[in-house]
């Protein structure tokens, strides 16, 4: 039985799997020369497609369309937007990402010799699953899988749980006990930096390793923030071949750069070097520091540029990670140092082992990244706070991948909760609001599973009117306190639906909700019997591809405010 688990980044994408027969957990090479696979798709005037690192061998040739980071644009609906990042309405970022995890997923079975996949894991931004404009994303990449008749099932989950199951994962392996803490992951790459402190509380047998992973804190910068290419590894490659060039004299003061066919293999070319001469990048910044630009003005490497060369220098590369990533990275793990100290997370304690810092992702690699982490935490030599999550340094780049494989075996185990609070919305006879939820954040439940708002009062599920404006507003809520919670109306087309799933004359019914294992959300209606006073014995269920199929999310209102 064939199982795996997708880390689908935004510039590079790694698959892995969890041998049962040999207990081995890999990420895959595939047909590539490594197992992480560019996020490209290339289409030349033909139409012909090609995906991975055969698409970026095409970047810059002539009659050859390249696209990119289309991961982040699943739920764009603006045309212009599209258009500006070199999509259509006959190829849009939802067609690019079907035809480039089609691929995938195809080589994956003939790699293996395997007719389906029976359990597959795909990860998926953390900010997919906490604000309810990007809730879609999550749904739209559930059904591009499930569209292929050889996979049976498929769950999405956020991207630093994947990672939390892989260091849990590791601690246990090499510890024998169970992780019970904190764990910060900073996971940086190309297009993103993404930070996120995960609570995680263990249990489980000695078969399966259980655990609860609260997302406690998240922020970041870059396409899963901002919707754009942020002040990460693309940005600041790009940055560099930039300034290379002004330097040479190519791009004359003043000039617009044109990031052509010649820019993109060039940036190629450096991010290649970067990848292959690792040692060489960390025994110059160590030999000499990264202070001192008169001795790193050295050679690094020569990138062609057309018919030029451009010499690119270890001081070059130190001048431009200091104007283009220090200081953003520094606020942003500013931020999270100061929550941690608001709520007294002790993350300074370099002897206990219930908190840990993980660095993944390709840019998290970089020495000046690495080296801008270990200062601001002030590492040490044997600091506990790095030990004991990770075996080999490299699969700090695949852990989301190991994550999503070790899940979709069943190895690790993460308990069903609640990723928000959703229920019915109403005032009592006061005005006072009614928090009639069906389910609440972080409370265990059942996956496919209908659950029904009840009265606080008496604990009765709620009997809604359907034909009158008593269903028009519903609350959710994507935190604990009840200020955070938002009222969000019914979209009127909607108001007609229900009422014509209801055929009983007094239009009353109760209205409940279900999440699939990829928290896709499903809206249940059961006709109630008012004369006897009991519930129907079928539900009628309209599954939610997007909330703004149900929801008016142009009218959506703070608690606070209404």
């Amino acid at each position: 039985m064939l199982n795996c688990g997708i880390d689908f980044g935004s510039t590079y994408t790694t698959i892995s799997v969890y041998r049962e027969d040999n207990h081995l957990l890999e990420a895959l090479s595939l047909s590539q020369d490594s197992p992480y696979i560019p996020t490209l798709v290339s289409r030349d005037k033909k139409q012909r497609l090609e995906f991975g690192r055969a698409a970026k061998a095409r970047t810059g040739k002539k009659g050859v369309d390249i696209y990119r980071a289309f991961k982040m644009l699943l739920t764009e609906t603006d045309l212009q937007k599209l258009e500006a990042r070199g999509f259509s309405e006959d190829f849009t970022p939802v067609a690019a990402a079907e035809e480039f995890l089609h691929d995938l997923l195809r080589q994956i079975l003939v790699r293996f010799g395997e007719t389906t996949i029976h359990n597959l894991v795909i990860g998926a931004p953390e900010i997919w699953f906490k604000e309810i404009k990007t809730i879609a994303g999550r749904s739209i990449l559930r059904d591009i899988c499930k569209e292929m008749m050889e996979i049976e099932h498929v769950q999405v989950v956020s991207e630093p749980a994947a990672a939390c199951a892989f260091f849990s994962y590791n601690f246990r392996q090499l510890t024998g006990n169970p992780f019970e803490g904190y764990i910060l992951l900073i996971d940086y790459g190309g297009g993103t930096l993404d930070i996120s402190l995960a609570q995680v509380e263990a249990g489980g047998s000695e078969d399966q390793q259980s655990m609860e992973l609260k997302i406690i804190e998240s922020n970041g910068a870059g396409e899963n923030v901002e919707g754009r290419i942020g002040k990460a590894g693309i940005v600041y490659m790009e940055s560099v071949i930039e300034t290379a060039l002004r330097r040479n004299g190519i791009l004359q003061e003043g000039e617009d750069l044109e990031t052509d066919g010649k820019f993109l293999k060039a940036v190629n070319s450096l991010e290649e070097e970067l990848q292959s001469r690792t040692k060489a990048v960390n025994s110059m910044f160590e030999d000499c520091g990264i202070d001192d630009l008169e001795e790193l003005d050295t050679e690094f490497t020569t990138i062609e540029f057309g018919d030029e060369e451009l010499e690119i220098t270890y001081a070059l590369l130190v001048e431009v990670y200091n104007e283009v990533i220090r200081d953003v990275f520094a606020e942003k793990l500013g931020e999270v140092i100061a929550f941690m100290n608001e709520n007294g997370i002790d993350y300074r304690n370099r002897i206990q082992d219930n908190f840990k810092i993980a660095l993944v992702g390709g840019f998290g690699n970089y020495y000046l990244v690495r080296k801008q982490v270990f200062d601001t935490f002030q590492f040490i030599s044997q600091d506990r706070r790095r030990e004991d999550i990770i075996e080999n340094q490299s699969d700090c780049e695949k852990a989301i991948s190991l994550g999503t494989a070790l899940l979709a075996s069943g190895i690790v185990g993460i308990r069903q909760t609640a990723p928000y609070s959703i229920g019915i919305f109403q005032r009592d006879m006061d005005g006072n609001p009614c928090f009639d939820y069906a389910f609440r954040y972080k409370e265990e439940i059942d996956y496919n599973r209908a659950y029904y708002p009840e009265s606080e009062a008496d604990n009765r599920c709620i009997v809604t009117f359907i034909a009158s404006n008593a269903i028009s507003q519903f609350i959710i809520n994507m935190g604990r306190e009840e200020k955070t919670a938002l009222i969000v109306p019914l979209r009127e087309e909607f108001k007609q639906k229900l009422e014509n799933v209801v055929e009983n004359r007094y239009r009353t019914a109760n209205v409940g909700f279900s999440l699939d294992s990829s928290e896709v959300v499903s809206i249940h209606i059961r006709e109630y019997d008012l004369l006897n006073d009991q519930p129907g014995e079928t539900d009628h269920v309209i599954e939610l591809t997007k909330f703004s199929d149900l929801f008016d999310l142009t009218r959506v209102e703070k608690l606070v405010e209404s």
